[in-house]
């Protein structure tokens, strides 16, 4: 791959980082929990209401013992109570006060407890139950910067259990605020880090994240959809077969979100989010051995047929949509670049003997106007595509 295509494919715009940003704003300073406005009080009421707010508020402050944290096993029923009360403190302050302050700082404290290396997968386990019950209604409610704050607390869980409401709330199915799917789907990239699961759980959920992906109308939750299955595939320890499996279920969510843009021919946003998940999954595939590269291509090439031909479908609108025009060539570059590598694994036969096998032909007809020649190698690998060895 020459320099010239890596820094074609490099070229990304900001709107990942906006989503990042919203959820940095939410997750910004430690703050000192602060006390409500306790205006319309008589002079000589203010100090106890002022002592009895700042209490309360405190409260979500506490911490969970280390006996409790560090547990071994089961909880005993008076460690169970004592999670159960610290959670609830702190869980009503992020889903009802009106004080941002004391919203950051439970939401802190809640984080706390799961980020101590102390804590063991039976604890977390045990307060991940706690939360998803505390802050479930939180999650599935209106107010976005809310339920943002108790998914970050989840997020940190590290428990499967957690990762569920994640992926719940990144399915358009389930939740109709693209905001919200935005902030959970990142999460789940996240989460993939350092998840304690089994190897199987990261298949399923890619499965839910391709489903969420194909249903998908907004540009930004659609990339971190694609790019948490991405994550699951990423995972350090996974079998090289599971590995494998999950590529080609992204494979697959690409599909099935170019599936979804047939026939549209007014320019799509989510054509830009598709570009930089496969950039990502460009360098990912070349650090897999060919192996795995050819069993992958089996699936990815038609998906990446059908994105071409979506691109050419948006020709006129895309061209005439300055913003998106040079997403869309450094699109085309990478579609044309993984077809190239996955069809020479293939197909070796059919390169030999041809000095210009290896000539792209995509984004120069995108970058010049020529949409004949674009539509003509538009509509050859669509052909290859559709033959074996990819159907």
């Amino acid at each position: 791959m020459s320099p010239r295509d890596s820094s074609r494919d490099s070229r990304q715009d900001s709107g990942q980082d906006s989503g990042q940003d919203s959820s940095q704003r939410l997750s910004s300073p430690r703050r000192a929990i602060g006390c409500p406005r306790l205006g319309g009080l008589r002079p000589l009421r203010l100090l106890p209401a002022l002592l009895a707010a700042c209490l309360a508020h405190g409260a979500a402050a506490q911490s969970l013992d280390r006996s409790v944290i560090g547990a071994s096993g089961s909880l005993s029923a008076a460690q169970q109570t004592a999670v159960s009360d610290f959670v609830a403190r702190a869980a009503s302050v992020i889903d009802s006060d009106d004080d941002a302050k004391a919203v950051e700082e439970a939401r802190l404290a809640l984080i706390t407890p799961s980020r101590d290396p102390a804590s063991t997968t039976a604890f977390r386990k045990a307060y991940a139950g706690e939360l998803l019950k505390a802050l479930g209604g939180t999650i599935r409610g209106g107010d976005l910067r809310r339920a943002v704050n108790a998914m970050q607390v989840l997020r940190f869980t590290r428990t499967s259990e957690a990762v569920d409401a994640l992926i719940e709330r990144a399915t358009p199915a389930s939740e109709r605020n693209p905001g919200k799917r935005l902030a959970a789907a990142g999460l789940v990239v996240d989460a993939f880090e350092d998840l304690d699961t089994s190897n199987a759980y990261y298949e399923g959920a890619a499965r839910r994240l391709r489903d969420a992906a194909a249903a998908e109308t907004d540009p930004f939750a659609l990339q971190q959809q694609l790019a948490a299955i991405g994550a699951a595939a990423n995972r350090n320890g996974l079998p090289a077969d599971t590995a494998r499996n999950i590529r080609r279920t992204q494979a697959e969510a690409i599909a099935a979100a170019a599936q979804a843009m047939k026939g549209v021919s007014s320019a799509d946003p989510r054509m830009q989010a598709i570009y930089r998940v496969l950039v990502t999954l460009r360098n990912d595939l070349l650090r897999n051995s060919q192996a795995d590269q050819k069993e992958i291509g089996k699936v990815l090439a038609p998906a990446l047929a059908a994105v071409i031909a979506d691109a050419a479908a948006q020709w006129e609108a895309a061209h005439a949509t300055p913003a998106l025009a040079a997403d869309y060539a450094g699109l085309a570059n990478v579609c044309e670049v993984l077809l190239r590598l996955t069809d020479r694994l293939q197909r070796p036969n059919a390169y030999q003997g041809r000095p210009d096998g290896d000539t792209r032909v995509l984004a120069g007809a995108w970058e010049s106007g020529d949409r004949a020649k674009f539509d003509a190698e538009s509509k050859r690998w669509a052909d290859i595509a559709s033959k074996a060895p990819y159907r």
